[in-house]
């Protein structure tokens, strides 16, 4: 298998062949970075909690001549992270790529914002992200590897109503921070890749919209597209923080 950290590389170097873990997988950004990596030569593991969806974007992967594996698994639950980490080296006998994608939203001010709510944005936008992380970490040292941590602007720009949500982007991103410094003189990479407005089911951005309302804002494949790009950057060069941005936003009155 090939190491991602080596020197100068070609993108089949780098994504050809390598195992790459992706969790929220079964829609948006997920579902669209897993079938980037797949096109591009990875073997993908992709990760949700609902089973029809990851079985179909597998199925989907397979069509078009990739290789993947579905994992059905509720990351909130300690055991499933390390679960996760091991079907993808059980699968592909590696593991180099990590995308710590899912994530839940919640919309209502903090006077309404229940325990409930609260524990479980920070179980699964948090939590999940470090635990499998932690899990994945002895196998990314061995050949160097990258971590993608999809966080949010939100976790850097204050908004009415988003506290929850917020502050769990802010926890994320100041972890991978943290886990960037430890790490990187093993040759693993973090990168925290924090979009703005995307179009996919998340929150408030709703697919059945009309088109004309939706137009204006980033697509999952942009995001996709980012991803791939950063695993073509030089071995020894490291971008540990890529903010996106719709081009045309709608002009606020």
């Amino acid at each position: 298998m090939p190491a991602l950290a080596a020197g100068s590389y070609t993108r089949e170097v780098e994504i050809r062949g390598a195992s790459a873990l992706v969790t929220g997988a079964g829609r948006g950004i997920g579902r669209a970075v897993s079938l980037a990596l797949a096109a591009a030569g990875a073997r993908v593991t992709a990760v949700s909690r609902t089973k029809g969806e990851i079985d179909a974007l597998v199925a989907e992967i397979e069509r078009r001549g990739g290789h993947a594996v579905a994992h059905a698994a509720d990351l909130t639950r300690r055991e499933a992270c390390d679960e996760a980490v091991a079907r993808a080296v059980q699968a592909h006998g590696s593991l180099q790529v990590l995308v710590n994608n899912a994530g839940i939203g919640g919309f209502a001010p903090v006077a309404e914002t229940s325990d409930e709510a609260w524990d479980g944005i920070f179980a699964t936008n948090v939590t999940a992200p470090f635990r499998l992380t932690r899990a994945a970490l002895p196998h990314l040292a061995r050949q160097g590897g990258e971590i993608f941590m999809i966080s949010s602007l939100a976790g850097a720009n204050a908004t009415a109503n988003l506290a929850a949500y917020s502050a769990s982007k802010a926890a994320l991103d100041h972890f991978s921070r943290c886990l960037m410094l430890e790490v990187r003189h093993q040759g693993i990479k973090v990168t925290v890749v924090a979009p703005g407005s995307v179009a996919t089911g998340f929150g408030g951005d709703r697919t059945d919209r009309p088109e004309r309302e939706a137009s204006w804002m980033l697509q999952p494949e942009d995001v996709a597209a980012a991803v791939l790009d950063l695993l073509q950057t030089r071995g020894a060069a490291h971008l540990s923080r890529v903010e996106m941005r719709p081009l045309r936003p709608p002009k606020r009155a």
